[in-house]
């Protein structure tokens, strides 16, 4: 043969084997089920802290984290002995105002704190449902660096009774869940609006089922567009309507909508 002939060969002998590829091995390759799963981008939270005075001479310090509109955090009074923080829970408001209420562990609301904060200030108001009193609120941005409070809830933990009240003769509310199966509970809400009315704005005990979240929507039956969302957060409730406000389903002023504090 012919050297022409053995070079042939060759070439076509090293183009045969480069055609053939390794079979692929699949035995790390893990299959995703997209109708089951899906990827969540979390955006790291941070806290807020602000320093300042009630009334030009009662040192406070508050902070706070955000949740969408929610704001969940603590105010402290330094003038106190033992400087116990108690829990602040509020909301941003469509025109960017604030509007915390500050709790008791009995879910009683001992203040509530207006205003709009700037990139450096926030001056507002805190108000007491108790004596009708209102005290000027001044605070300064601190750099305060604190690890935020998980906002996580615990699907075993959320049953339980919640509760508010704007003073003894004030607005009031509870709420209760109770776990009936794995994936179904029975709630209730039963609010009233402050003396000597008591309008009464209820829902009657009904099964729920419940979600993998914390949170569920839930329509009054018997109706077209009186719905709320429930999401629950370690240690309270927040009760917000996703339909505007139930026109016509309860006593005049009276709503479920709000944040009750869990009592038990």
């Amino acid at each position: 043969m012919s050297m022409k002939y053995w070079h042939c060969l060759l070439l076509l002998t090293f183009l045969a084997c480069k055609d053939q590829q390794p079979p692929v091995d699949n035995t790390d390759t893990v299959a995703v089920d997209t109708t089951q799963h899906t990827t969540v981008e979390r955006i790291p939270r941070k806290e807020i802290s602000w320093s300042g005075t009630l009334h030009g001479n009662i040192p406070v310090f508050l902070h706070y984290q955000q949740d969408t509109t929610l704001l969940i955090g603590e105010i402290i009074y330094l003038n106190t002995k033992d400087k116990l923080p108690n829990k602040l829970i509020g909301t941003m408001e469509d025109d960017s105002s604030y509007r915390l209420l500050e709790f008791e562990p009995s879910g009683n609301i001992t203040g509530i704190i207006t205003g709009t904060p700037t990139s450096k200030t926030f001056n507002g108001t805190w108000f007491s449902p108790k004596t009708r009193k209102e005290l000027t609120l001044h605070l300064s941005k601190k750099d305060t660096s604190m690890i935020p409070a998980p906002l996580f809830m615990n699907f075993q933990d959320i049953f339980g009774h919640y509760h508010y009240q704007y003073s003894e003769a004030g607005y009031q509310g509870d709420f209760t869940i109770t776990q009936l199966r794995d994936d179904q509970a029975v709630i209730g809400i039963t609010a009233v609006t402050g003396e000597p009315a008591r309008n009464l704005a209820q829902i009657n005990e009904d099964t729920v089922k419940l979600l993998i979240d914390t949170d569920f929507n839930y329509k009054k039956p018997g109706t077209d567009n009186c719905e709320f969302r429930v999401k629950f957060y370690p240690g309270f409730v927040y009760v917000k309507y996703t339909k505007g406000f139930c026109e016509g389903q309860f006593g005049h002023n009276a709503t479920v909508e709000g944040i009750y504090l869990k009592t038990k």
